[in-house]
């Protein structure tokens, strides 16, 4: 089951040499030399075909590969230069709409605090105007107790001058006795006339 490390290195070189085939004699002149009638037929075709394949390659389908690979390099550059630009592009974009929304709330905050200073204007043009009503009023009120006021002066004394004249009357009616005066005036505070 095991073999030597002997046996095993002649079983890889004969795995190799029997895998390269005519390839392998290179390596080793002495057998190259043996082996030139057939086995050297087998490489010399072999380099052909390979020089044949190579050239074949190169004139043939070289050209249209590379262009293939440089048609879809340049593609491949395109697009990652226009991705470039795009992304140039967005970060402007961005830009302009962060300033915008930064001027955008700029005007908003001053035209908050410009409907601010109206609205305080205004609320202060109402209290005046109130305060100014009310003090209106007041003076209208004030004249108007000050003329009521006089209107009942006027009827409190001409009440008194009634009263005194029907007083007086009934004075001069009755004989000037003292007694009876007294009665009078006791009868005129009294209410009674």
């Amino acid at each position: 089951m095991f073999l030597s490390i002997d046996s095993a290195v002649k079983a890889i070189k004969a795995a190799i040499t029997e895998g390269l085939g005519p390839i392998a004699l290179i390596s080793n002149p002495e057998e190259l030399l043996k082996a030139l009638p057939g086995d050297f037929t087998d490489l010399i075709v072999q380099l052909c075909a390979t020089f044949i394949l190579f050239i074949a390659v190169r004139f043939l389908f070289w050209k249209p590969i590379t262009n293939i690979i440089e048609t879809r390099r340049a593609a491949i550059d395109k697009e990652l230069e226009e991705a470039k630009i795009a992304k140039e592009n967005a970060v402007l974009v961005e830009e302009n709409l962060k300033a915008e929304l930064d001027k955008a709330k700029l005007d908003v905050k001053a035209m908050l605090d410009q409907a601010e200073k109206e609205a305080n204007l205004k609320r202060e043009e109402i209290v005046n105007s109130a305060k100014e009503e009310a003090k209106r009023r007041m003076e209208n009120l004030e004249i108007e107790l000050e003329q009521e006021k006089k209107n009942m002066e006027h009827d409190i004394k001409k009440e008194i001058v009634d009263i005194a004249f029907k007083a007086a009357e009934k004075i001069v009616q009755r004989e000037i006795d003292q007694d009876k005066y007294l009665d009078v005036v006791e009868d005129i505070l009294k209410g009674g006339c």
